[in-house]
């Protein structure tokens, strides 16, 4: 009977291996669960199984199965490795690494340990020694198709271009077909430009696996680069459909946030809606093509043309207009219009016509929140036109009567709060869309009544946020005095408007060491590449609102010192990161001038904002210095004089119109540059435009500084700080190399400037850079 069991358990195993070879995981895994039900001490199975279920992504149950495997075995090498690199997949690097070096104490000449051990190293930042790992894989196994691909990878983060390429390429020369290689050397030949070399890669790959989603990201990117950026779409929507990767959203954001859509596309706009509401990259980015693919669609795209026919005549009798405004299919389409109402809950509406429609609607919802028999048709769109004026600070343009009537309307609903009567969803909505329903006495108790889901949204952006940032702001601490003049008049600027309100930022796919993030950010750059150092001190000066801040923060492995003027805008980036799972960043608030008072230096600073509005840009930018660590890097952004001349001129006109910085002032002036007979289009089309705060950010800041790229490089030669790059689109980059082909990192700001005089509107959003501190010299 004994003997009996052990052959069908040999058998059951044998069987089990044979599935898992062929790639028949189900089976495989089934089959070696059988085997151990019948020889649970059957340590083979046990590995096996891990490898299984490590295969299909089950990683703590992999865990379980080689952690069985090593207490029945502890002397296993294979299962030591076999656990580090589940692991290394899960992103515990220390432990992948310990698990590595016992299989390594086990048996030292285990090439497969040592290679593993190189690329938990490289991922952990430590550069010398994974390459001393790699290179003793090799050694021992010179054949080794995977060590050479993990050394190409680990080469290209060096800076070593050409090595890299070789590297990789003898991999697949020894496996040709190394799926994973052959991704890297297209990923590689893209960077350097080589586009058709790319294109064949990628294709190739696609020959050998038509369904996998990282070829066909890759083949994307390669389209777009080359300009096809409708077969550039069609691919990564493939992609998209096989499983939505990081790098497939980002790709697919990158592709259709500068597209002119022709037609109506339902495919595009479901991925759209997932794009904004994911999100898959910043919905701003999305504001403008969101916009121009909602004004194609039916209805709303009829009830946007008819919108801005009729603009601005007198409105007739709301009821005769509400039919002529929204046609047959009423409110219940809007509402049934997803990207419509993802885009309202999501971003600014950046789009003249599209506003104009909103505008009227938004008297509608007025009428109909002042009717006795209010119903909620059209709930959805209702409540995602509420959102959107509250994220945009109320831009919408309304007459005095308009006003009027709404404020008596919330007076009406504030006496209904107040006596506990039932209210409206309508009479609720039409308030939120005019008013914050925040300021309204005993708002709380609305968070306490019963709702329909999307007024329950509109109230958690309204109420209970504001609520949370008010309680954050009262706990933040000041670290330092605030006594510049120019200071408190910034300081005054965004307790009054904190800049920007945004939603939703995406997910980072996981946290890296600063140096492998900058090393696939700017590859060709030359810079001192840190070979160690895990966790990174970060410093965020001026950190508004805290959206590039968060950013940063889920990019990078480090602790976050962020800080800013504003105590409104320190609430709201405390209310964000708390809900981004981010509750380890510290908050305080400070003023740039005075940071050197802290006693703290960190490896990297980010500033976004604080030297473009001091008096002395230079002096705030020596206190960051002086803060930064030899060898630690910097992020700036900075006006360009070039890119803001347009700026300057609308705000000599605007000074002659005589318009201060209200809301009431924004509002009239912004219907004003509209109707000029020629409007400057990059004004007025610009995201920044759609909102009270960023349109005061735009035209109305209390002090700006501008600056241009010979006065950037003279500060850094004086400094003994090096250029990494700038943060800028893909065409930008690809249009800058083929004029400056000598240079690949495209580091130069001589050439730079020559690109920038030529093409003034590059750096329309900033200069945006990055730089490092030599380590030889400190501030």
């Amino acid at each position: 009977m004994m003997q009996g069991a052990s052959l069908d358990v040999r058998s059951i195993f044998a069987q089990a291996v044979g599935h898992h070879q062929a790639g028949r995981l189900d089976e495989a895994i089934a089959g070696y669960c059988q085997a151990l039900a019948l020889k649970p001490d059957l340590t083979a199975a046990h590995n096996n199984l891990g490898n299984a279920l490590c295969e299909q992504g089950r990683l703590e149950e992999a865990e379980a199965s080689y952690r069985r495997a090593l207490a029945l075995q502890p002397g296993q090498a294979e299962a030591h490795n076999n656990l580090g690199t589940m692991l290394f997949e899960r992103e515990q690097l220390d432990e992948a690494v310990a698990c590595y070096r016992q299989a390594l104490a086990l048996e030292p000449d285990y090439a497969e340990a040592h290679n593993n051990l190189g690329a938990a190293f490289n991922r952990k930042g430590k550069l010398d020694e994974a390459e001393t790992s790699i290179r003793r894989a090799l050694a021992l196994k010179p054949d080794f198709a995977g060590a050479h691909d993990n050394l190409g990878t680990l080469l290209w983060e060096q800076g070593k271009l050409e090595e890299a390429l070789a590297s990789t390429r003898q991999a697949l020369v020894l496996a040709p077909g190394f799926t994973q290689a052959q991704d890297n050397l297209g990923a590689m030949l893209k960077d350097l430009g080589r586009l058709d070399e790319a294109l064949t890669v990628y294709r190739q790959l696609l020959q050998i696996r038509p369904r996998d989603a990282d070829a066909l990201n890759g083949l994307a990117g390669v389209l777009a680069a080359k300009g096809d950026a409708a077969l550039a779409l069609e691919t990564v929507l493939r992609s998209l459909e096989i499983r939505e990767t990081i790098k497939a959203k980002w790709i697919f954001v990158d592709i259709a946030k500068s597209l002119r859509w022709t037609s109506d596309n339902h495919r595009i706009r479901s991925a759209m809606v997932r794009a904004l509401t994911d999100p898959w990259d910043r919905p701003s980015e999305l504001a403008h093509t969101s916009a121009r693919l909602i004004k194609l669609g039916t209805p709303t795209g009829a009830c946007v043309a008819r919108a801005a026919q009729a603009w601005p005549r007198p409105l007739p009798a709301p009821e005769l207009f509400g039919d002529e405004l929204f046609g047959q299919s009423g409110l219940a389409a809007l509402a049934k219009d997803e990207l419509l109402c993802a885009l309202l809950a999501s971003a600014n509406a950046a789009d003249i016509e599209l506003e104009r429609f909103l505008t009227m609607a938004r008297r509608l919802l007025l009428a109909a929140g002042e009717g006795n028999d209010a119903e909620d048709a059209g709930l959805e769109f209702h409540a995602a036109l509420a959102r959107q004026c509250f994220l945009n600070d109320y831009v919408f343009f309304h007459g005095e009567e308009e006003i009027r009537r709404a404020g008596t309307l919330r007076d009406a609903l504030a006496a209904e709060i107040e006596a506990g009567t039932v209210i409206s969803s309508a009479r609720l909505l039409a308030v939120a869309a005019y008013f914050p329903l925040h300021s309204l006495s005993g708002a709380a108790r609305l968070l306490k009544m019963p709702w329909p889901e999307p007024v329950n949204a509109v109230l958690a952006q309204q109420v209970r946020e504001p609520q949370e940032e008010a309680g954050l702001r009262a706990a933040t601490p000041r670290l330092t005095r605030i006594e510049d003049t120019v200071s408190l008049q910034v300081q005054n600027q965004y307790e009054e408007n904190p800049y920007p309100r945004w939603v939703r930022i995406p997910r980072a796919e996981k946290a890296n060491t600063v140096t492998r993030y900058l090393s696939q950010k700017f590859p060709f750059a030359a810079f001192q590449r840190q070979s160690s150092g895990e966790t990174t001190a970060i410093l965020s000066a001026c950190c508004g609102a805290g959206q590039l801040m968060l950013e940063l923060a889920q990019s990078l492995k480090g602790r976050v010192l962020a800080v800013d003027l504003s105590l409104t805008s320190l609430g709201y980036a405390r209310r964000k990161a708390l809900e981004l799972g981010q509750g380890g960043i510290e908050f305080g608030q400070a003023d740039v001038l005075e940071l050197g008072a802290l006693g703290r230096s960190f490896d990297v600073v980010e500033c976004s904002g604080a030297l473009m509005y001091l008096a002395d840009p230079f002096a705030g930018w020596r206190v960051l210095l002086s803060l930064l660590r030899p060898g630690g890097y910097m992020t700036l952004s900075l006006y360009s004089k070039v890119a803001r001349r347009r700026i300057v001129a609308a705000r000599r006109r605007i000074a002659e119109w005589g318009y201060g910085p209200s809301a009431d002032d924004i509002r009239r002036c912004r219907q004003d540059l509209w109707n000029l007979d020629n409007p400057d289009l990059r004004i007025v089309n610009a995201y920044d435009f759609y909102g009270i705060s960023t349109c005061r950010d735009l035209l109305f800041h209390v002090q700006e500084w501008q600056t241009d790229l010979p006065t950037i490089a003279a500060f850094l030669k004086d400094n003994g700080l090096t250029f990494l790059g700038f943060e800028t689109d893909k065409a930008t980059l690809q249009a800058y190399r083929r004029r400056f082909s000598g240079d690949a990192a495209a580091t130069s700001l001589d050439n730079w400037q020559a690109f920038e005089n030529d093409n003034p509107d590059t750096f329309s959003r900033m200069y945006q850079f990055w730089i490092q501190k030599s380590e030889e010299r400190s501030a």
